[in-house]
């Protein structure tokens, strides 16, 4: 691309005689006497003060370290080449694995892999449209496999701008059928999913033996101290078995013995009357 830039406004300033042709050899002893190598240079000079004015500071040193216009020339070929040929790597590299985003429509897919054909172009690697085409197909999503294996199974020549308008009609249709779907499924699902991973927070715990908090029963010290004393192991504590083992259960017991005794003498002493 550079060298036919550069060729142009060579042949626009009339000086391209300097660059394709060689120094002409004097024909007397003098060379400044003669008239058709002072033109020669005059032009060589020109030609190369045109090179360098064409190119940028930062390759000032490649083409002032000549003097003819011919080698700077060569020298920005074989610089431009190396630069170009690790871009045509580059470019190659991204069209063979090209996807498609989760967030890019299909323009914006098919508008990037064109972006790349015509970089390739002005490389001087150009791509066909069903090699771009086939590309394009294999970076698409699951969604798309259907018409992918319709489309690979053509036996004509795919054409970007056919395909590329099937591909917005598949994707108008997933935006259809995704809005249709009611969205509070999924928040409740959400919901429940992130109850479920809630942990279990025994801190908030109320036990009812000690009636305090931040402990299980395997853990209530009042409650261990209590079995250790011979009150709580067969009735347990508080509301556990539906006896208690504390001062009070065991005060209702005693009362509802004293009663019953009561009771058995009163009808004792009744029968003997």
């Amino acid at each position: 691309m550079w060298a036919a830039y550069q060729c142009a406004q060579i042949k626009k300033e009339k000086l391209l005689a300097a660059v394709v042709t060689d120094r002409p050899a004097s024909l007397s002893d003098d060379k400044k006497s003669d008239p058709v190598v002072e033109a020669w240079d005059a032009m060589n000079e020109a030609a190369l003060a045109t090179t360098q004015m064409s190119v940028k500071p930062v390759h000032l040193n490649t083409v002032t370290a000549v003097d003819m216009a011919k080698d700077a020339l060569d020298a920005l070929k074989v610089m431009f080449q190396a630069r170009d040929n690790a871009q045509l790597l580059r470019l190659m590299d991204e069209l063979s694995s090209l996807k498609k985003g989760g967030d890019e429509n299909i323009i914006k897919f098919a508008s990037r892999a064109k972006m790349l054909r015509d970089e390739l172009a002005m490389l001087g690697n150009p791509v066909d449209d069903n090699t771009l085409v086939l590309r394009v197909l294999a970076g698409l999503p699951a969604e798309y496999g259907m018409l992918r294996t319709v489309m690979e199974n053509k036996d004509t020549k795919l054409v970007m701008s056919d395909v590329t308008a099937k591909l917005l009609q598949v994707e108008q249709r997933s935006i259809t059928i995704a809005a249709s779907k009611p969205s509070g499924s999924v928040k409740s699902q959400a919901f429940a999913a992130a109850a479920h991973k809630k942990s279990f927070d025994k801190k908030s715990v109320v036990y009812f033996y000690c009636n305090k908090k931040k402990h299980m029963q395997r853990d209530c010290y009042k409650k261990k101290a209590d079995e250790a004393k011979g009150k709580g192991k067969n009735g347990g504590g508080g509301r556990e078995g539906g006896h208690g083992g504390g001062p009070h259960a065991g005060a209702a017991l005693a009362y509802t013995a004293s009663t019953v005794n009561t009771g058995s003498s009163k009808a004792r002493k009744s029968s003997l009357c």
